[in-house]
């Protein structure tokens, strides 16, 4: 079984969601919904329900036993509230020990440095507890600020992929990149 990451940064406590975090979980969605919208595949008015996310976290939690995913919430060191959600998904072992990641920050943080202050930690979490080789990311051709933090964690572009995700409705082109465990 994985070590459970208890990261901290000057301005985040990076944990794994757990049950408990599903209200909280719900109100980090409902109250970044429009900020999101561009960002996400539509969702069904259920995504929004504590309950809704209470399984998604029971699932998660279940992966993260299985070695398939880290579901890690960021929250404020000051009034515990959910500050940003890093994802690592879809973990596959054998010779490929790789996985995606996708990220998400609340509207009022956004433009402050501090996904830039929280990956390198879930990062080094991963190549280091997990030994993952390899960590992929995709984003939207015109999400500058997703390519601009890429940029700045050391990931490299690897590919165009047309129509890669179905995005607020309409297929979207991503660019595929990857960063490689330095150690390795």
């Amino acid at each position: 079984m994985p070590i459970k990451p208890a990261l901290n940064t000057p301005n985040g406590l990076i944990r794994l969601i757990s049950p408990n975090d599903a209200v909280e979980l719900a109100d980090y969605y409902n109250r970044n919904r429009t900020h999101f919208a561009p960002w996400e595949p539509v969702r069904s008015p259920d995504f929004y329900q504590h309950t809704y996310m209470l399984d998604r976290i029971l699932e998660a939690e279940g992966e993260f036993h299985a070695d398939k995913q880290v579901k890690l919430g960021v929250f404020c060191p000051h009034n515990q509230k959910m500050i940003a959600s890093i994802d690592f998904s879809q973990i596959v072992r054998g010779p490929m020990q790789a996985c995606f990641v996708g990220y998400s920050i609340d509207a009022q943080r956004q433009g402050q440095g501090l996904m830039q202050e929280f990956m390198p930690a879930c990062l080094a979490y991963m190549f280091n507890e997990l030994n993952i080789h390899r960590v992929m990311a995709t984003y939207m051709v015109n999400n500058v600020r997703s390519q601009a933090l890429l940029q700045r964690l050391g990931f490299e572009k690897e590919g165009y992929a047309k129509s890669y995700l179905n995005i607020a409705g309409t297929w979207e082109d991503h660019v595929l990149t990857a960063l490689v465990n330095p150690s390795h």
